[in-house]
């Protein structure tokens, strides 16, 4: 009843103050006069003068007034995600959004269960028992707490605001949906007088219908890891021994669940504790377990398919199930959570800058390959035994928030050049989605634009409205990173991601097993390798595995096992710099762009013995004063200053260490056996200058064998793969075919389109309601692997086997059948997954056109082949799918480029310069900055005499090749020469 007064006052007096404040003002205040002179302010005042100022004080208030409701209804609106905060107006803008609060309190107090009073049976009022700190979901954020008095409803739990907490994100921690903020607003009138978005910190509130949230026990909650086959019913009867508690697991686990029939390998997932929801919530005392509160907690919504269950207990729906029984998978192949695929690497103790960092460096050395790449060859391609590692690599990966840390730490460099501020001295960094802490090795009270000091000035904060203004620093993308020796150790309690300054830490022991402090040395060497700083320090392994450098070749990372050497070269750096006075932070001197290279660190990695000789002089390299750019990691007993214990995987899954002195207890990053050799075979494969015979170029193919490949179906029906094979009238089909697919036409048979956005024509069935971009990497990994199993196919994707049934499950409903009634995608009773031989995609149209070689097909063949192309292969696949497709890509990138210097040069050879600039610029739509198609365009322009566009290519093809860091072919240089220059430069024989 009090809510429902304060929401009907608060909406009468808005009323009033806009309404009827106008209509005050327009009849009892001042008329504006129609004329002003400045002798009325010299003469005697009858009222008039006092009377129009205050009626334009009184207008602008309420201007004000309405300025501060718009942006609270603003802020309401968009669901707190537009905040507008004006200058000065504060003040009003508290108070208005008081009001605002209270008037949305009445729409959201019939969602709100009523906290009822016990029966009057019960004698004694329950109270709760003193409980730890909950951790949600989200862990790095506060923890809730118990009040003094606590709500005697046991659904409801209070919650201490901390700093950063609004009502937004509280909403989503412990209702699963930010938009039930009101929730809480309502529950709270007496506190919430600060608007949606302003809590005080300390304040209690009550949170009614709260999800369980899982409490930290021992230190940290259990987590279980998602293995190929997994799905959550099956967890919950492994994990929780009832299958029917799968919606707890659920509920537990929404920060990282968005579909409970969607599970991806390697993903983490929290256990809720035996012994009841983890959340301080009140309890009922023990004597009184008949006593029920007044009004049941509400239920969260159920799953797709879930019978509704009673109102007092927790809905029990049943496992999830594809949508359509299916027999694709038979009996002795179907895979358990017991039997994980072998060759999926779930990589669940690597963090996503690494992955991120990897899978960049993997992409650049791809576009040096596909750029030093001869007509009609083919790059080498990884052994496809990564092709997993590769998936899972994609799904790991944290691009953004590599970025965004990035961004971070040139701008603190920005901000203390500019402002001729010292350097802080960096140790470590906690990286939250939502928050990057920098932890500092001595006080630093001035921090830059966007961070907040916190602590004793020795924590550094970014949080979302501080990253907004990275972007705006002025310069800081050319300025050197300060700490290029940053690297994740691993993760901690709250799921945050624990880097390291090594330069800064000096000497960092691996303690524990040598196997697994290895396998942490592993993942620190591929990460320091390939993160954007690597160019900015050099890498030196002192063991006797020299596959990273070997496969790597960059200068800047190198292998010995010449102990003495090392330390002799080293010494005498660190003499050197000892001499020119090193600043007391040593990334002060990269400030400098003069100095930055004598300054570079160096990063050694020790898996080798050492004398105490040896020891004696390492600690001595390091640790004297005045203190160098020389950091070194150890596996072994050196006596260093800060330890990691490198965790106990002798069961695959890693346990919580410690490193001091820091007291952080987190699980190392690593990279086992398997994962290491994987990676290196992906490094060395994409080092590779070394090409092959290209399948589409003066190549005669056979046809396969059954089971029936779809490329086959469609040589059938177009007249065969060869030249000799196939007849004028086929090729004119096949060009036909291609136009109609180039122009989104009707198309008698579904057909994947990858030759740009990714696309499926010809369909039968309806489009799935969700996962529609999944279900066509399902239809392309099918054309591309027919007749494989159902775990050749869950192990390729990277996926859990209840996520490969429903998934497959749309893309059948989807394709539908043909005219006949059988089904496009037809159910696998032989164990062998494959689809109807007429579905096709646009690559192989491209390859039945080119059957010959691209070198002797015909003109409209390959006009035909470039129509197809819509933009980039696999354009708008997002990051983390079509891993599995990186040999395609790079064959579709591979094939289109050919086919435009074959057209281009058949063009200029005829003459037809139209059909020369045609042909290049469409294929560079493929392969952007390709050298062979920017010289076919400089010759076409020049040949057409455009002057200015033929020094724009030029000039163009000069800086791609300063970009990728190659040299261009010997002949682009002969036709450099002769287009700019009129002539070829003459040389000695």
């Amino acid at each position: 009843m009090t809510r429902w007064l304060r929401g009907v006052g608060a909406l009468l007096l808005l009323l009033a103050l806009l309404g009827g404040v106008p209509l005050l003002l327009l009849a009892v205040g001042a008329r504006w006069p129609t004329t002003w002179s400045p002798r009325v302010l010299l003469q005697p005042d009858d009222g008039t003068v006092l009377l129009a100022l205050i009626t334009a004080a009184a207008w602008s208030a309420w201007a004000v007034l309405v300025v501060s409701v718009l942006a609270e209804l603003l802020t309401v609106a968009t669901r707190a995600r537009v905040r507008i905060r004006l200058p000065g107006l504060a003040g009003p803008q508290r108070l208005v959004a008081g009001l605002v609060v209270a008037v949305l309190a009445l729409a959201a107090a019939p969602a709100v269960p009523h906290v009822g009073l016990p029966p009057p049976a019960a004698e004694a009022q329950p109270r709760p028992a003193p409980a730890p700190p909950a951790v949600g979901p989200r862990a790095a954020g506060p923890t809730a707490t118990r009040a003094a008095d606590p709500p005697v409803d046991p659904s409801t739990v209070v919650h201490e605001v901390q700093r950063g907490d609004d009502l937004w994100t509280l909403a989503e921690r412990y209702y699963g949906q930010g938009r039930d903020w009101r929730r809480i607003a309502a529950a709270n009138p007496d506190r919430l007088t600060g608007g949606p978005d302003r809590l005080e910190v300390g304040w209690r509130l009550q949170v009614p219908g709260a999800l369980p949230v899982v409490t930290a026990a021992a230190g940290t909650p259990e987590t279980v890891t998602v293995r190929a086959g997994d799905t959550l019913s099956a967890l919950a009867e492994q994990e929780l021994g009832d299958d029917r508690r799968w919606p707890e697991l659920f509920d537990a686990n929404r920060a990282v669940l968005d579909d409970p029939d969607e599970l991806d390998v390697g993903t983490r997932l929290v256990l809720p504790l035996e012994g009841g929801p983890g959340v301080t919530r009140p309890e009922p005392e023990p004597e009184e377990p008949a006593v029920a509160p007044a009004h049941p907690r509400p239920l969260p919504p159920a799953a797709d398919g879930a019978p509704p269950a009673a109102p007092t207990t927790r809905p029990a729906p049943a496992p999830p199930t594809p949508e359509a029984p299916t027999a694709e998978t038979p009996t002795p192949e179907t895979p358990t959570p017991e039997t994980a695929v072998e060759a999926a690497l779930p990589l669940a103790a690597v963090g996503g800058l690494l992955a991120a960092g990897l899978l960049a460096g993997l992409a650049a050395r791809r576009r040096r390959q596909l750029a030093a790449r001869p007509v009609g060859r083919r790059i080498v391609h990884p052994d496809p035994a990564t092709v997993p590692l590769e998936a899972a690599l994609g799904r790991t990966q944290r691009p953004l928030t590599l970025r965004t840390l990035d961004q971070a730490l040139r701008a603190v460099a920005a901000g203390c050049r500019d402002r001729r501020l010292p350097l802080p001295a960096l140790q470590l960094v906690l990286l939250a989605p939502d928050r990057i802490e920098l932890r500092l090795a001595a006080p630093a009270p001035h921090a830059p634009v966007g961070f907040e000091v916190a602590g004793a000035a020795d924590v550094w904060v970014l949080d979302r409205p501080g990253a907004d203004h990275l972007a705006a620093v002025p310069a800081s993308d050319e300025l050197l990173r300060p700490w290029p020796t940053l690297v994740t150790l691993g993760r901690d309690a709250e799921n945050r991601t624990v880097l390291a300054d090594l330069e800064s830490l000096r000497l960092l022991q691996l303690v524990d097993q040598p196997a697994a402090a290895r396998a942490v040395l592993a993942a620190l060497a591929v990460e320091l390798s390939f993160s954007p700083w690597a160019e900015e320090m050099r890498l030196t392994l002192l063991g006797r595995d020299a596959r990273l450098p070997d496969a790597l070749g960059a200068h800047t990372v190198e292998q010995t096992v010449d102990v003495d050497g090392l330390l002799d070269r080293l010494e005498r750096r660190a003499a050197v710099q000892r001499r020119h006075q090193p600043q007391a932070v040593l990334g002060q001197h990269r400030l400098d762009p003069d100095l930055a290279e004598p300054w570079a660190p160096e990063v050694v990695l020790v898996d080798h013995p050492l004398t105490a000789a040896q020891t004696d002089r390492l600690r001595s390299l390091v640790g004297d004063q005045p203190h160098v750019t020389t950091a070194v990691v150890v596996v072994g007993d050196v006596d260093a200053p800060w330890r990691l214990g490198a965790g106990d995987r002798a069961g695959g899954a890693a346990t919580t260490s410690r490193l001091e002195p820091a007291g952080l207890d987190l699980v190392p990053q690593a990279l086992s056996g398997a994962e290491t050799d994987g990676v290196l075979e992906l490094v060395a494969a994409t080092g590779r200058t070394s090409t092959g015979p290209a399948p589409w170029w003066n190549v005669e193919v056979a046809e396969p064998e059954p089971p029936p490949d779809n490329v086959t179906y469609l040589g059938r029906r177009f007249g065969g793969w060869s030249a000799e094979t196939r007849g004028e009238g086929d090729e004119v089909a096949a060009i036909r075919t291609a136009t109609a697919l180039a122009a989104d036409a009707r198309v008698d048979h579904p057909t994947l389109l990858v030759l740009g956005p990714v696309e499926l024509l010809g369909a039968t069935g309806t489009p799935p309601p969700r996962a529609a971009r999944q279900c066509l990497e399902y239809c392309g990994w099918l054309l591309e692997h027919p007749g494989r199993t159902a775990r050749d196919m869950a192990s390729a994707l990277a996926v859990a086997e209840g996520t490969r049934r429903s998934n497959v499950s749309r893309l059948r409903s989807w394709l539908g059948a043909d005219a006949a009634g059988e089904p496009y995608l037809p159910d696998a009773y032989t164990g062998r997954i494959a689809l109807h031989p007429a579905v096709s995609s646009d690559w192989q149209q491209v390859q039945i056109l080119t059957a010959g070689g691209v070198d002797r097909a015909g003109d409209e063949a390959l006009r035909a082949v470039l129509q197809l192309l819509r933009g980039a292969p696999l354009a708008d696949a997002a990051p983390g799918q079509w891993h599995w497709a990186e040999e395609l890509r790079t064959d579709l990138i591979s094939c289109v480029r050919d086919v435009g210097v074959e057209l281009a040069g058949r063009a200029l050879e005829a003459g037809d310069v139209g059909l020369a600039r045609w042909a290049a610029a469409r294929a560079l739509a493929a392969a952007p900055g390709d050298e062979l198609l920017l010289a076919a365009r400089i010759r076409t322009e020049h040949r057409a005499g455009n002057g200015a566009e033929t020094e724009r290519l030029t000039l163009q093809l000069a800086g791609q090749a300063r970009r990728l860091g190659v040299d261009l072919d010997p002949a682009t240089v002969t036709l450099l020469q002769e287009v700019v220059e009129g002539q070829v430069r003459a040389r000695m024989a």
